[in-house]
């Protein structure tokens, strides 16, 4: 008999114990689940050595192509003789694969990480409509910079530089391969002479080669180094350049302008409003770029915002009160549409635009002819998984023109009106493949991950409920 009442005792201290245990444990899923479920979610996007997000970081799993096009000066001889308006023909795009590597990757105790990029360039001839030893005319930048930099000098100063100009391989424009432009570089007898001079009034010439991008394929002097953040403690920060060179602000535009922040392109926000605008920052532009999110777009399956630049990307405070410190001089802004970069450029008065100036004052498309209809791929634009923060795909397009202007006093620029000349669009591409997408949506588990709150919400829930059952049925046992 006393067996029997133990045995009841013990089942009522089995079932109060264990309604207890199922309300305390969904009290506390359900008020702390979802933050706890939330930060180990954080914690496996975050930047950290052996976390997939810094694998896929140090080694970029997306095929990435850097497609250069090039603008052919048909008219040149007619344009100096004449006064002709200036006819470039759009060639290309001449294809590379990029490799980016990061270099000196340094850790810090404020949850930072540094870095120098090492961009290497290989040419893809399948891919590309022309070939590296293509002949191309363009305007000779050596002689363009200097005339440029001796402008607002005095007519005896200028008099003396146009003999020195006219005698030393001085022009309006050459013609090299593409090769030569773009890489390679060519000798130019006017940078060859300007060097030995070692004039300290002037900007330093550290080669009496040119090219667009001399030197620049497989070296780490030129991006120069970043700090951005990790994420950890922060995830609102992942990503995002905290310093550039030690600095948090590039010195090359005055205020906001000049202030360091944004992605480098490769590292977004996670978990980000679909309304909020998203920043890249562009070292050789020294500048930043926002793009605005346009609606929902699918790739491969995966659902994502698509990202855009706008009107008044590259302005100077025409349509955008607030992008008024992007001008050079404050009483003579550009026109919308294209940023004045001779502050980044050792004042080179070269123009960054959207290509073939799109959305910009018609003044500068009209200056020149030749001009190609806008394409789709001619649009600045990121389509970014906002969950992961994962760029699904890119394409980062841009045009850098120069402005040549008359000068009466120095002979290559004498009988020419003014205008803006193309020099090339570049366009770095990339997009996750079939492969790569079926790693995001499986491996990476985005549903599960983002319904890890609401199932921690309702496992609390249910034990919740699962207690009150067994409180209920052992009141019954009481009364019956």
């Amino acid at each position: 008999m006393c067996c029997s009442c133990c045995g009841v005792l013990q089942r009522k201290i089995w079932l109060f114990g264990s309604a207890t245990l199922f309300l305390i444990l969904g009290i506390v899923l359900t008020i702390w689940g979802p933050g706890f479920t939330e930060n180990l979610v954080d914690d496996m996007l975050v930047l950290k050595e052996g976390s997939t997000t810094y694998e896929k970081w140090t080694n970029i799993p997306v095929p990435v192509y850097l497609q250069m096009y090039m603008f052919n000066w048909t008219n040149g001889e007619e344009v100096q003789k004449n006064g002709a308006k200036p006819n470039f023909e759009r060639v290309g795009p001449y294809v590379f694969r990029e490799i980016n590597i990061k270099t000196n990757i340094t850790w810090y105790e404020n949850k930072t990480i540094s870095f120098i990029p090492q961009r290497t360039w290989h040419f893809e001839p399948e891919m590309s409509a022309g070939s590296l030893e293509d002949l191309l005319t363009a305007p000779h930048i050596p002689s363009l910079a200097a005339s440029s930099f001796v402008r607002d000098q005095s007519k005896f100063i200028k008099k003396i530089f146009n003999n020195l100009l006219n005698s030393n391989g001085g022009a309006l424009y050459q013609t090299h391969t593409v090769n030569e432009w773009l890489f390679e570089g060519f000798y130019d007898e006017f940078l060859a002479f300007a060097k030995k001079q070692n004039n300290s009034l002037a900007p330093p010439i550290p080669s009496d080669h040119f090219a667009f991008l001399l030197n620049r394929n497989g070296s780490t002097d030129f991006e120069g180094t970043f700090t951005i953040h990790t994420g950890q403690n922060s995830l609102r920060e992942m990503g995002e350049i905290k310093l550039w060179n030690g600095h948090n602000h590039t010195g090359h535009f005055e205020g906001e302008c000049g202030r360091i922040n944004g992605s480098t392109g490769e590292l977004f926000v996670p978990k980000r409003d679909p309304n909020e605008y998203i920043t890249v920052f562009n070292r050789d532009a020294c500048r930043i770029i926002n793009l605005k999110p346009i609606g929902r777009d699918t790739f491969r399956g995966i659902e994502g915002i698509h990202y855009e630049t706008q009107r008044d990307t590259f302005d100077s405070g025409t349509l955008n009160p607030n992008m008024k410190c992007y001008c050079r001089e404050p009483d003579n802004c550009p026109k919308p549409g294209a940023t004045d970069l001779s502050n980044c450029a050792e004042g080179v008065p070269m123009y960054l635009s959207h290509v073939g100036f799109m959305y910009a004052d018609p003044s500068y498309a009209n200056t020149t002819t030749g001009h190609k209809p806008i394409e789709d791929n001619d649009k600045f634009y990121i389509i970014l998984e906002p969950r992961l923060g994962i760029p699904l795909k890119m394409n980062i397009a841009i045009q850098i023109s120069i402005r040549i202007q008359p000068d009466k006093d120095i002979t290559i620029l004498k009988d020419i009106k003014e205008f803006y000349a193309p020099l090339f669009v570049g366009k770095t591409s990339g997009e996750v493949d079939e492969k790569l997408a079926r790693k995001i949506k499986v491996k990476l588990k985005i549903k599960v991950l983002t319904n890890a709150s609401t199932i921690a919400s309702y496992t609390g829930i249910a034990l919740i409920i699962l207690s009150i059952i067994l409180f209920s049925v052992d009141y019954l046992s009481k009364t019956m």
